[in-house]
C-alpha cells in the first residue's frame, strides 16, 4: 500500500484530496498537515511514500521545508500540488527536491503522483537504498 501524506493549508482542499486519492486503488492517507513546519514533523514521523504539497503555505518557507524533506527522506516522492502553473515554478520546485509538479488539476495530480512513485522506484532499485552511485573502476593487481 502507497501511504500518502497531504500538506495543505486549506481544509477544503485536503479534503476533496482525501477523498480522491483514498479512492485510488493501492493508496492510503496516512496523515494531514496545514502548515509547512506540520509538513516536516508529520513527514519526520509518518515517513510516507508520497507527500502531496501545497507551494504556498503558512509557517517556514517553503523551498527551505521541501529541501529539508527531500535531504532527511530521499525515499520519499514530493509532489508539489499548486494552483500556480508557471513553468519556472517547476523549475525553482525540481532544485529543491520536488518529483512532480501538478496544477490543481485533479487528473493531472493522480498522473503527476503515478510518474513520482515510478521514478522513485528507479531510483530506490538502483542500489536499494535509493540513492544511485557511480560505477567504480576495477583495479588491476599489482604484482
Amino acid at each position: 500500500m502507497t501511504r500518502i501524506l497531504i500538506a495543505d493549508d486549506h481544509e477544503g482542499t485536503r479534503g476533496i484530496l482525501r477523498v480522491l486519492l483514498h479512492n485510488h486503488a493501492g493508496w492510503e492517507i496516512c496523515g494531514e498537515a496545514n502548515s509547512n513546519s506540520e509538513a516536516l514533523q508529520k513527514s519526520m514521523e509518518l515517513k510516507p511514500d508520497v507527500l502531496v504539497k501545497d507551494w504556498v503555505m503558512p509557517g517556514v518557507s517553503n523551498l527551505e521545508v521541501t529541501r529539508e524533506i527531500a535531504r532527511r527522506l530521499p525515499a520519499t516522492a514530493i509532489v508539489l500540488f499548486s494552483f500556480h502553473d508557471l513553468p519556472e515554478l517547476e523549475t525553482i520546485a525540481k532544485a529543491a527536491g520536488v518529483h512532480g509538479v501538478a496544477s490543481k488539476n485533479l487528473s493531472s495530480l493522480i498522473l503527476a503522483i503515478e510518474k513520482a512513485l515510478n521514478s522513485s522506484a528507479n531510483r530506490q532499485s538502483a542500489t536499494g537504498d535509493g540513492i544511485t552511485e557511480p560505477a567504480r573502476p576495477q583495479s588491476e593487481d599489482v604484482q
